[in-house]
């Protein structure tokens, strides 16, 4: 004779079966309950961009937190089960969150896509054939991977930023045919704030003398971001997080900056050993230690208009002839 106890545990079991089922709609989530696309994203950057083009049609969540650096990053189960329950999911590619991409092949689940922004724009040249009017000027907008090694941080050219949201919107339609005409407009008027943002950070960069336009950072993120205004790069403490700097690196970087008499250095928020590094160098030297933001965002910068706007301020504020 079956206990009571037993019999309890399993109906309770049988429901639990049943609601996880009608929550997931049967297939891993179509839409949730609130009738929006679940979207899951690596980075809080990428989040930002689906938000941006997709509205009030998208529920859009990072798996990496804010403030914290992706390549450090480790899945929580609640991770996983916003992975299980999310409509489509995007990414960068080019290894710059391997662990998080890792997550979302293993649970994404059916046929429900796994969108990598960097490799597709890559794919495509860099996409000018995509590029809306006023990105394709003085032969920018077209930067290949070959021009900037390994670094995956397309996006710091606002050029590149616009590829990515086409990419975006195209995705969303496919995967929401009905909300089409809303992606369309809401990628047009991005696009406006994108070109707008684009000019701020190239006004604001012309006020530093151009001797003065060098950048050494924590690691090699601001290739693209460099050739789009005009900067240079000095020199950076490792190739990317997590690589340890070793003391020929370390003394390379002082030498380089004594060198090229810089008169700044810029940490970024979400790595800390490198920024450490850099810090110190930047202290043993007397030269200003400033910040700049390339794939993080927190309390201070929530998107990316702001984090462009935020790194052609710091910019002008460290480098400037009042830096």
């Amino acid at each position: 004779m079956t206990s009571l106890p037993k019999l309890k545990l399993g109906i309770m079991s049988l429901l639990l079966f049943a609601v996880a089922l009608t929550s997931c709609g049967g297939d891993g989530g179509a839409e949730g309950t609130n009738g929006k696309i679940k979207v899951i994203t690596t980075l809080p950057l990428f989040a930002d961009f689906v938000r941006q083009i997709g509205g009030d049609r998208v529920e859009a969540t990072s798996l990496v937190p804010t403030g914290a650096d992706p390549h450090t990053w480790e899945a929580s189960p609640s991770d996983i089960r916003r992975v299980t329950e999310a409509d489509i999911a995007f990414a960068n590619g080019r290894d710059l969150e391997p662990a998080a991409i890792k997550v979302i092949e293993a649970n994404l689940g059916g046929s429900k896509a796994l969108v990598e922004l960097g490799k597709r724009a890559e794919e495509a040249g860099a996409a000018v054939a995509q590029l809306p009017e006023g990105f394709v000027e003085e032969g920018n907008g077209a930067p290949a991977g070959e021009e900037h090694g390994d670094d995956p941080h397309l996006w710091m050219d606002p050029a590149n930023a616009a590829v990515y949201a086409g990419i975006i919107r195209e995705a969303l339609a496919q995967a929401d045919p009905d909300g089409k005409s809303s992606y369309d407009k809401n990628y047009g008027n991005y696009i406006s704030a994108i070109l707008d943002v684009k000019a701020y950070v190239q006004n604001r960069v012309s006020e530093i003398p151009e001797e003065k336009r060098k950048l050494v950072t924590t690691h090699d993120a601001f290739g693209y971001f460099a050739s789009a205004y005009g900067l240079r790069i000095v020199a950076f403490v490792a190739p990317g997080p997590g690589q340890e700097a070793s003391p020929e690196d370390v003394a390379r970087l002082s030498r380089a900056m004594r060198d090229e008499g810089v008169p700044a250095v810029f940490v970024e928020p979400q790595i800390a050993s490198e920024s450490d590094i850099l810090r110190r160098a930047g202290e043993d030297a007397g030269v200003q230690v400033c910040t700049l933001y390339s794939e993080s965002l927190d309390g201070k910068v929530r998107g990316y208009l702001e984090l462009m706007r935020f790194n052609a301020d710091e910019l002008v504020r460290c480098l400037g002839d009042s830096g």
